[in-house]
């Protein structure tokens, strides 16, 4: 029985797909998209934390002032 080996790959850090090991991305649309997901996700974050912070805020005001 013989084994068919596989080349060194990493996969598309978007879409999964076997890339050559020295790339991230399959291509430069991948690449993009990829920046852009990591973009909102950041921004959703921060939304999170300021949403967070007024909650704290509101709070604390409500137990010196009512």
């Amino acid at each position: 029985m013989m084994v068919e080996r596989i080349p060194q790959h990493r996969h598309c850090q978007n879409c999964d797909r076997a890339v050559p090991y020295k790339d991230k991305f399959c291509d430069e649309n991948c690449d993009n998209e990829y920046k852009r997901k990591l973009r909102m996700k950041k921004r959703q974050l921060v939304y999170f934390y300021l949403a967070m912070v007024a909650v704290f805020v509101v709070s604390i005001a409500m137990i010196f002032l009512g």
